[in-house]
């Protein structure tokens, strides 16, 4: 992502794996954007699709060397809301700073989102802060690791 391209980010974002590094503004210009057309649903029963453009978070986790042994992604935004996916979800996810070519920061309330297909818009975290890779057993639930605050959330 170069130029106008470049996404907005206001804070560094920590990826959390083997290592934990922390990427800015310019880590991400320099990665390879990507855009996909994702549908969002809303906790309202409103729906609309847009077209994202971010860097891949199988990308994002590269960088943080994430063990073999990985079954679930921590996305939690600046503001402590976190949510569990499961690791085939997210290696498939966007970091996006765009919708519909423009930066999210100029259309929306954050600079970021959480965006794959199939995932219902509430957990679609906006202003991401940390990507961490987690081993959860069969029998955990990974529910317990998130802090929802879905009735605040519309989309």
């Amino acid at each position: 992502m170069t130029g106008s391209n470049e996404p907005v980010l206001s804070s560094p974002i920590t990826v959390v794996g083997d290592d934990e590094v922390t990427v800015t503004g310019d880590d991400l210009a320099a990665l390879p954007s990507r855009e996909r057309a994702v549908r969002i649903d809303c906790n309202s029963g409103d729906h609309y699709t847009a077209v994202w453009r971010g860097v891949e978070v199988s990308a994002l986790l590269e960088l943080a060397s994430v063990p073999g042994d990985t079954t679930h992604l921590l996305v939690e935004s600046e503001d402590g809301y976190r949510v569990c996916v499961d690791v085939e979800t997210a290696l498939d996810a966007l970091l996006a700073f765009f919708r519909d070519g423009r930066p999210l920061a100029e259309v929306a309330d954050h600079e970021s989102r959480f965006v794959a297909a199939g995932v219902d818009g509430p957990r679609t975290t906006k202003d991401v802060a940390t990507l961490e890779a987690v081993a959860l057993s069969p029998a955990e639930d990974p529910e317990r690791l998130e802090e929802l605050l879905l009735n605040e959330r519309s989309e």
